[in-house]
């Protein structure tokens, strides 16, 4: 039977690794991810945290929940892998590199462990699920047709998005998603969204989202957005969910939709009602 083994890069000592490593390592030895391991990987040369790994060896092994804890080269990577040991490791970017480099003949099994914003976390698409909306409400209505017929009209025909929003004085402003500088512009000089999955680097658009160009336009024309209902037919967002914290909208209704990143977090912390249409 192949030695169950633990593998982990871990950048700094926090209670959810240790929580992990009880898990799974308790008794069992414990390799820490080195940085000749991930020397190429340029997301980590950023990741100041980072202590020594030598040092968090010396510091796990003080916790005596392995049998033994040493940090992994290269060399000790190979010899490793020639034993086919069945290995657990953090289900994240820096686990998928090396075992995908160095463990391609063993078995692993991957856990999540949120710790850190690696790319597999910043970029996962997440259900975006709240209460249900009142199944009759005019006024909610109203601003569901404003922002599916401003949607319909919308000339950004892979992701027609619309939005409405009730300020507290009743008046109502609609619109969709909107190319700048000009609405065709990405049908003369192409989309630079066509070079990225949906989620990923979602700040690179032409396109200034529908709820960010109705709280622009509330903050032109001097109107408060605080109290303000907000009716969008996709999830917003990050930078539309933190515009929309910040400007201090009371309740946000949407029709489906995916949550990327702390969107939907920031924006319940600010105090905004998630509704979801059924």
């Amino acid at each position: 039977m192949n030695e169950h083994l633990l593998l982990a890069y871990i950048p700094v000592l926090h209670e959810g690794y240790r929580r992990f490593i009880e898990a799974h390592g308790t008794g069992r030895r414990l390799f820490l991810i080195g940085p000749e391991l991930h020397l190429d990987h340029g997301p980590l040369a950023r990741d100041i945290r980072a202590l020594p790994a030598d040092a968090v060896a010396r510091a796990v092994g003080s916790w005596s929940i392995c049998s033994e804890v040493s940090v992994l080269d290269a060399a000790g990577a190979e010899r490793l892998a020639g034993e086919r040991p069945f290995l657990t490791m953090p289900a994240e970017d820096v686990s998928y590199l090396v075992a995908d480099r160095f463990f391609g003949r063993c078995e692993v099994r991957y856990d999540t462990v949120f710790l850190r914003w690696d790319k597999t976390r910043t970029a996962q698409l997440l259900r975006a699920e709240a209460p249900s909306a009142p199944a009759a409400d005019p006024l909610l209505a109203e601003l569901v047709a404003k922002a599916e017929e401003r949607a319909g009209a919308s000339v950004d025909w892979w992701r027609r998005v619309g939005a409405a929003i009730r300020y507290t004085d009743g008046t109502v402003a609609a619109r969709a998603n909107e190319h700048l500088p000009h609405r065709l512009s990405p049908y003369v000089v192409g989309d630079p969204r066509s070079n990225f999955s949906k989620g990923v680097a979602l700040e690179l658009s032409t396109a200034i989202h529908a709820e960010a160009g109705l709280i622009a336009e509330a903050a032109r024309r001097g109107v408060p957005t605080a109290g303000a209902v907000l009716y969008v037919t996709d999830f917003p967002c990050p930078p539309c969910a933190k515009l929309i914290a910040g400007a201090g909208v009371a309740k946000l209704y949407f029709r489906a939709g995916y949550a990327v990143l702390d969107g939907r977090d920031v924006m319940e912390a600010a105090g905004v009602e998630l509704l979801q249409l059924a």
